[in-house]
This record gives C-alpha cells, structure tokens and sequence, in this order.
C-alpha cells in the first residue's frame, strides 16, 4: 500500500478535530513522517517548531523520517504522519494554540494533542514556546515500545469476518475420502512457495455440486481451521473450475482453477497491491497415488469421436472419452452403411488427454490407405476444420463438420499443449480429429471454455490437442508402423475432402 506522504496534508486545509488521546496508539508505528509546517505568506517554520516537535518525537525513541516517498523496504503502514498546525497561521487572537495530529496510512486520527500560550504572554516567541511545551507535554513521559497487536495489519486483520466454519479438520477430510470414490480434485493440498503466495495446507472435498476447499493450515492467525478458503464449481471442460477464492483479506475473488496433472492444481489469482495476475501451485499429497482410494467412475453411458490412425484399426481419441471405460464400441459410417466394433484401448496419456484404441473385433478386416498425414506445425490464424458426433443422442448420429481458424498456439493460462481455435465443437466432438486446410491432421478437439467456467461471458473460445502429443504416445507402441506422411486430398476443395475424410472418423461409445 505505498503512498505519498503528501496526499495526507489536505488535512491542513481544514480544521484540526481532536480524535485519539492515547499517546500509546503511536507503539503500533514504527516511524513517524514529520510534515512541513507552512505559513500563509510562505514561510515554512518560521519559529522553530516543527525542529522542538522533532526533538521530543525523537527523544521518546521513534524514528523521524524526512522524505516525503517511503523507502521501498519499509510497510507504509507502519509509518504515521505528524501534522502540525499553528494558530499563528491563520487566526489573530491573543492565546496562541499549536496542533498535533498524527495519521496513518488509512487516513485514520491516530493521536492528537494541543498547546496553548495563555492569554497574556510578553512576546509572539514566548507565546508559541509554551504552546508548542504544551501540546508536547505527554512526549517528555512517554516512551515508544513498538507493539505488533497495536499495527494498522494487525488492526484489519482482527476485524476481518469470519466466513463459514465447517468443523472440518485434516483428519476428518482423509476419513471422508477413504470411504467414497474420490472426484479428481478432492483432496488435500500445500501451497508451492514463491514470493507471493504465504503458506496454505488445504483440503478439497465435494459438498452437494460444489467442492468446498478448507483451511487446514495457514502461516496467518487470522484464518481458522475449518474455515472455507475457497468454492470450486466444475465446468463442462475436465478439470476445469469456475472458482470464488477468498483472498487475505476475505474478499472474494471470481477466477478459474485447473488440474494441471492429477497431483498439481492451478489457481490463476492477483497481488492485491501491484494487480499483477499469477499463477499460484498446490501440491497434492492425498490421497497418492499408493492410496487404495478409488477416483470416481462415470458408469453411464458417455460418447465421443476419434479417427483413424491406421489402416489396422488403431485409432486416437481423447483419454477422457474412454478414462474408466468397461467396454468401447467403435461405430464407423460411410457409403455402404453403419459398421459397430469392439475396441480396446492401447495406451492412454491421462495428462496430455490422448488415447489410443485398437479395434479388437472379428469382424473387423482393416480399412483402405489412410488418406492424411499427422504433421505438428501450422500457424496462427490458419484455416482449419472438424469432423464429429457432437450431442449424437439429440443431434442424430449423422456426423457433424464445423471450420474456423486457429486463433492462439496456447490453450488456458498459455497451457502450450494446446491450441485455442474458432471451430465451434460440443460435447461428443471430443477425440475427433482437428485438420488443416489440406487435410491434415495438426490436434485433438478437446473442450470448449464456457461463462461458467470464467465467471463472464465467453463465445466460442474452444481447444485442441496438439498433434505432436498424439504422436508422441504412438511412438511408445512396441510394434507401430510408418504414418501416412502425405495428404492426397490437398488439392481439393472443401466439399470433397469432407466426402473422403469422413470415412475415417468414428463415433466411440463408452458403457
């Protein structure tokens, strides 16, 4: 909270009110910023009092500081500002009167004190030497002990509100998530130290809709055990959270949070004073993943989209399409008709959110040359277009195309795992393959970003995949074959490379 000690001398400009009396207050400061004393003709200090104000400030053990610009190490907090007024200034009576009014960075009257001269003095010098001695009469028996209970922070903090008191504890929160299937972000996490962010153990436990996260810890008193830290509300992207967090001073603030991994969560928030956004870590340490605690399963019926990778059946999709999955069937449509197999899954990247199935079915006798190659790199603002099987229970199991432009080369939080594109997707297109205007695969769609998920309004901001990941975990196959390296479709238009392409993505249900 820097400021100018400047801006507090508008006080000169009107009248002095007396307001604390208790020259203790000034043990919560830890230096005292003496103001000039300026006359109506100019003149600044003409008689010498603000230097015997000084000398009893600093005789009481108080540190005076000159500059009207607080030193950079130094909390403006603990500095009050001494202003000192003199009747002299501006009143012709026969007792002269001199003020002191000491104020602190919230412009709050910390302590006041007045002198008289009397109404009969032998000279204008007599007159303000005894009513300077007498408004700093109680500095001659005072002495400065700094008292932390006694500073502005300390004063804030000890009339923040409380907000809702769970009754949680550590212990009760581990013995909840031992007994049930654990959703992916409940649990109990620790801050990862840096400059900005202050020490927090929390625990994340799903309340009704909501997940509650609770204060086990804090390097601040000024936070209980049990109390609520922050509310987390799942959007429609996997691991995605419109959150409310509450910040030092327990204000709310609307923001997002993500899992990053399964053991990292992100929190995007801001320093209150410089408005700077950041990222802020939490580490979580339960359960591990040596814990016999079970992450929640969906057991309904779920579908998504994939493509072929291989003439042999191996096709990619997202992981979260078949995370969990009992059975997968692969329905494959073209011109001679609908075609369903069973599948099974490959190998899985949970992190990066790729997957690859292999088509494990009889009846199934492999597919013609694949008509596109997997390529890694393509530009911002780069034509590019999907095929899927978005909402096929309400949209009908016809598939779904949808082109735009590849707006960011960075997903959420300048996640560089994705890509931030135009094409409009919904649920359902997930998995389905993202291709370039020769028809290429360069990603994944993977999500869409929703007003709910941010806390404002947002259109059409959807993700993908990048390809390079996708690859990646082809590569860890034992016995992979040699991608097409070539598209044979990039001479055509859009129309016919649709009537090809769509032969080669697939419609995934998850039982």
């Amino acid at each position: 909270m820097k400021k100018n000690f400047s801006v507090l001398l508008f006080i000169l400009n009107s009248l002095f009110v007396l307001g604390q009396s208790d020259i203790e207050a000034l043990n919560g400061y830890k230096y005292v910023y003496l103001a000039p004393l300026t006359y109506q003709d100019g003149s600044i200090d003409k008689w010498g009092i603000r230097n015997q104000v000084k000398e009893k400030i600093i005789r009481s053990g108080l540190q005076v500081l000159e500059s009207t610009t607080p030193p950079s190490d130094i909390d403006v907090c603990l500095i009050v500002a001494c202003i000192i007024d003199h009747t002299n200034n501006s009143y012709q009576t026969t007792s002269e009167y001199v003020y002191l009014k000491f104020i602190d960075c919230t412009e709050k009257v910390v302590f006041t004190s007045q002198g008289a001269s009397g109404s009969v003095v032998l000279s204008n010098q007599q007159g303000w030497r005894k009513a300077t001695k007498s408004a700093t009469s109680e500095f001659d028996k005072y002495k400065y002990d700094f008292d932390e209970s006694k500073t502005v922070n300390n004063q804030i903090v000890n009339n923040l509100p409380t907000l809702e008191l769970t009754g949680l504890t550590e212990d009760s929160i581990k013995s909840i998530l031992s007994l049930k299937e654990v959703d992916q972000i409940e649990g109990i996490y620790k801050s990862y130290q840096n400059d900005d962010l202050p020490y927090y153990r929390i625990g994340i436990l799903k309340v009704g809709d909501l997940y509650k996260c609770i204060i086990l810890e804090s390097e601040f008193n000024h936070w209980e055990v049990g109390e609520l830290k922050a509310i987390f509300e799942q959007s429609s992207m996997r691991g995605l959270y419109s959150t409310r967090w509450y910040m030092g001073n327990k204000t709310p603030y609307e923001t997002f949070a993500m899992m990053e991994s399964e053991n990292l969560l992100l929190i995007e928030l801001i320093n209150l004073q410089t408005g700077e956004k950041r990222q802020d870590k939490f580490i979580k340490l339960f359960p591990s993943n040596e814990n016999e605690i079970t992450t929640k399963k969906d057991k309904k019926e779920s579908s998504g989209s994939g493509f072929f990778m291989t003439k042999s059946g191996i096709i990619a999709t997202n992981a979260h399409v078949v995370e969990d999955a009992e059975n997968i069937e692969v329905i494959v449509s073209n011109e001679v008709g609908n075609f369903t197999y069973t599948a099974k899954i490959l190998l899985i990247d949970i992190n990066n959110d790729v997957a690859l199935l292999q088509i494990d079915d009889e009846k199934f006798s492999g597919t013609s040359n694949i008509p596109y190659a997997i390529i890694e790199n393509s530009d911002i603002g780069s034509k590019v277009f999907t095929i899927g099987y978005p909402l096929n229970d309400i949209m009908g199991r016809n598939y779904k195309v949808t082109d735009g432009i590849i707006s960011s080369k960075s997903g959420i939080a300048d996640d560089l795992r994705y890509y931030q594109i135009s094409v409009p997707i919904q649920p359902g297109n997930s998995g389905g393959p993202l291709f370039n205007k020769d028809g290429n695969v360069i990603g994944i769609t993977s999500a869409k970003l929703n007003s709910q998920a941010v806390g404002t309004q947002i259109e059409n901001v959807n993700y993908a995949i990048k390809s390079s990941y996708l690859l990646n975990l082809y590569n860890m196959l034992p016995n992979s074959t040699k991608l097409s390296s070539s598209s044979i479709l990039a001479s055509k238009e859009l129309e016919e490379q649709i009537k090809v392409l769509k032969n080669y993505v697939c419609l995934i249900k998850v039982f």
